[in-house]
């Protein structure tokens, strides 16, 4: 078994959360590039094919399930490949720094594609394999650099730069639109599209960020342990048969129920998540409503993280899913009976919106502080692709069933988007039974 340095974990006791500020700082901003460039990844370039390129919604589908199928392989593939990296840089700073710049260059020339094939080749497989190895480095960091009583406070932390990395496209994206929208030209359709100007400028600047945060990761993170403490680096192809080895699987059997709970409660996140937007211009409640909405919503959404982190280091992982997953529930449920957006209901709306991002957000503090306990050491890289199955499988699960549900309520409802959010207090609940399944990680100090 490799034992850290006592100098280093000496060092690290002086600190709060037993690692340096810089360090927190650092693996914030990661997390900070690591989201905005999925959010842009996600939104920005499926406009691109629709806006731009004008193709039909079917080649945007072809492209979300090739980049999602990358994502199953490659984050798995690096999370072995970055354990058992033993560079004089450590094992995660080289692939931080070669796939932050990588991701930086295809998101400005994704802006120039001049056709469909151009755009398939730069995110399937050029961005699909690079922005998993960027993800592979980034996310093992908490386990990897804290202690596990002070991760939860440091996954708040993380967490809270990960929420600005959602904000801050939307805030370029309004800037966009103000300078480079234009009609449809497609008489078929209505409304605005956002020109390839337009689109140069999103991805321009989401490449250059996630190229800086590379940059600075490569820089400032630093690994407890040295590359002569680890064990020797095995083969790929003798990594892989060890971990599906059917005797190793079952010395890990909590972190697959982990896995199986994740999928479900996960399911319910993704029954929304894609059709949030689409809610929100459905109800045309205006600027200032939604102006409304944040300014109730927002400061709920902070001082919930801000909770939950230190509850997960103070009670447990498990303890708070279960009342967490429920308040969240009351919000989805009370979003379909708030039909009329008078200005009470609006505030209302800000209160539903306010409980949800408890569910979308918050809760991934002691979910991502309960999954990296369970990863086991020298080791983590590779078990962290294999729990991306929760986040691929869960899409597929939540947004099929949305989708239908919302189909089907079609010229049966006033506004069949809004009754998707009942899908989801059906998951949390499940899956509430299935983490009662999985052993505590925190114990007594």
């Amino acid at each position: 078994m490799v034992e850290k340095d006592t100098d280093s974990l000496d060092k690290a006791k002086k600190y709060k959360y037993g690692i340096a500020p810089l360090m927190i700082i650092v693996i914030g901003i990661l997390n900070f590039g690591a989201q905005q460039f999925g959010y842009m990844e996600a939104e920005f370039l499926n406009t691109y094919i629709d806006h731009v390129l004008d193709l039909p919604y079917i080649f945007i589908g072809i492209m979300v399930a090739s980049s999602a199928t990358m994502g199953l392989i490659f984050l798995f593939v690096w999370g072995i490949l970055s354990d058992n990296t033993r560079s004089k840089f450590g094992r995660r700073r080289p692939y931080l720094l070669i796939a932050g710049i990588v991701l930086g260059i295809s998101f400005i020339v994704f802006g120039f594609s001049p056709d469909y094939i151009w755009v398939y080749i730069i995110d399937v497989i050029i961005i699909g394999i690079a922005s998993n190895a960027f993800y592979a480095a980034q996310r093992v960091l908490v386990p990897d650099l804290v202690e596990l009583e002070h991760r939860g406070r440091v996954n708040a932390i993380r967490n809270y730069f990960g929420l600005f990395g959602f904000l801050f496209p939307t805030f370029l994206l309004f800037i966009a639109e103000a300078f480079y929208s234009a009609d449809n030209p497609n008489p078929l359709e209505t409304g605005k599209i956002l020109t390839q100007q337009g689109h140069i400028l999103l991805l321009s600047t989401g490449g250059i960020i996630v190229l800086i945060c590379g940059i600075i990761g490569f820089i400032f993170i630093r690994d407890n342990i040295s590359a002569s403490e680890l064990p020797p680096a095995k083969k790929f192809s003798e990594e892989f048969k060890h971990t599906f080895n059917i005797q190793e699987l079952k010395q890990h059997k909590d972190f697959f129920r982990l896995i199986i709970a994740q999928t479900i409660f996960q399911s319910g996140s993704a029954a929304v998540l894609p059709y949030i937007f689409n809610f929100i211009f459905s109800i045309d409640i205006g600027g200032i409503g939604i102006l409304i909405v944040f300014i109730i919503a927002g400061p709920a959404l902070i001082l919930a993280i801000y909770l939950l982190g230190n509850l997960t280091d103070k009670v447990g992982r498990k303890k708070i899913i279960a009342p967490s997953a429920i308040i969240a529930s009351i919000g989805f449920s009370m979003v379909p009976f708030i039909t009329e957006f008078g200005q009470i209901n609006t505030i209302l709306l800000g209160i539903a919106f306010g409980l949800i991002l408890i569910g979308l957000l918050a809760l991934t503090v002691p979910l991502d502080t309960w999954s990296h306990d369970l990863l086991p050491e020298g080791r983590k890289g590779q078990f962290l692709g294999i729990f991306n199955i929760v986040f691929t499988v869960s899409q597929i699960i939540g947004a099929l069933t949305a989708g239908a549900i919302a189909t089907l309520l079609t010229g049966v409802v006033e506004n069949p988007i809004a009754w998707i959010f009942l899908v989801t207090p059906f998951f949390y609940i499940a899956s509430i039974f299935l983490f009662r399944r999985v052993k505590e990680t925190l114990t007594e100090q």
